[in-house]
């Protein structure tokens, strides 16, 4: 594993999330996770697009791939490797948003948090525009409604990953 690979796995163990690739969700998971890690100010370096579920970073895909492939071989570089007081505290801001739910719930609910996130910071649509919020994740095939875009921009702001 290279540096940004091992620092990948170390931001996933943090978060209690396994690095795998074996399910659309499991892959949907890791990339939403780290889209909003970054976002809470974890600079792991990857770089977003918008794409068929919200942002998208194909070098992470890369590099998911590149870990799981290594942890299933027993080869596990993260060992020894500690993040930095800065990342730990700032993943442990947005923990929350990871637990008690099943795999489909979560992948969902992530999928949701960090569209809006990447609609809002990235200027495309103002926070007080919800409806706009919902008339462009409709427009991408998104079913999600007002209320739960409501919601998703309360808990982003409740993380602190969108002012108030």
């Amino acid at each position: 594993m290279d540096r940004q690979q091992i620092a990948l796995k170390l931001v996933l163990d943090s978060m209690g999330l396994k690095v795998s690739v074996d399910s659309f969700e499991s892959r949907l998971i890791l990339q939403k996770a780290i889209y909003l890690a970054q976002a809470a100010g974890v600079n792991l370096g990857y770089y977003y697009q918008w794409y068929l579920y919200g942002p998208y970073c194909p070098s992470l895909t890369k590099d998911e791939y590149a870990v799981a492939g290594e942890l299933a071989q027993g080869n596990d570089d993260s060992q020894g490797w500690t993040l930095d007081g800065t990342s730990k505290d700032r993943v442990a801001t947005i923990g929350p948003l990871f637990k008690g739910k099943d795999k489909s719930e979560l992948s969902r609910r992530l999928e949701l948090l960090a569209s809006v996130h990447f609609l809002v910071s990235r200027k495309q649509i103002p926070c007080s525009r919800i409806d706009e919020i919902v008339q462009t994740l409709h427009k991408h095939g998104k079913s999600f409604d007002e209320q739960k875009v409501r919601d998703a921009m309360e808990e982003l702001k409740k993380h602190d990953l969108l002012a108030s």
